[in-house]
């Protein structure tokens, strides 16, 4: 019998989340203990990237790819990093303060799935790929149903010109594309990683 199961579950206490482009540049990095410490937990998870790659290395065969779940990575400053990669090869790391408990890996897997899908629901927007030049006059406001239309307002006369965008870049772009101001500007994003961490800090 695994001397563990005897162990008492506690709540997990998350401490930052990091997103990294298949390319291990930086996309997004979430403090759950402040804003003060996002500098600290970016180079401390950062420090994860070479435990990553040579996870990769070392579970994935030419047949099959590596698991998503990369599992626990290592341990620094009271602190527990573990890994995950997407099938579009982005990269998160989950840290958490280490307890005297045992921590389920299921529960660990159940973070990183919540945030793909606040990550997928955050880029799943077709016009993020348009440049932040382009420019499009804005759509007339209709008034509510039984009330009088207003004065229309003067259309300006003013050209937009933008930049020609290549046909295979049109409302597409791949993992590499992402941008960490997409995230950082997403309500739904960020609202969503607030409370992944209340609901498991117990709303510290």
């Amino acid at each position: 019998m695994d001397p563990r199961s005897s162990l008492p579950l506690v709540p997990l206490h998350l401490t930052s989340f990091t997103i990294l482009s298949p390319s291990n540049a930086p996309l997004y990095v979430h403090s759950f203990t402040g804003e003060a410490d996002e500098l600290r937990h970016y180079h401390l998870s950062h420090a994860a990237v070479d435990v990553i790659e040579e996870r990769i290395v070392m579970t994935s065969t030419p047949t099959k790819p590596a698991d998503s779940y990369l599992g626990l990575l290592f341990c620094m400053e009271d602190m527990a990093f573990y890994g995950f990669q997407t099938t579009t090869k982005l990269r998160m790391v989950l840290s958490i303060a280490l307890v005297d408990a045992m921590i389920k890996d299921a529960d660990i897997v159940a973070i990183f799935r919540a945030v793909h899908h606040l990550l997928l629901s955050a880029t799943n927007n077709p016009f993020l790929s348009l440049p932040s030049t382009f420019h499009a006059r804005p759509a007339p406001v209709l008034p509510p149903p039984g009330e009088r239309a207003p004065s229309p307002t003067p259309v300006s006369e003013e050209k937009i010109i933008n930049a020609q965008i290549p046909a295979a870049k049109t409302f597409a772009y791949g993992p590499e594309d992402i941008k960490s101001d997409w995230l950082k500007g997403s309500l739904r994003f960020q609202d969503g990683m607030r409370k992944i961490g209340a609901m498991l800090n117990g709303g510290r």
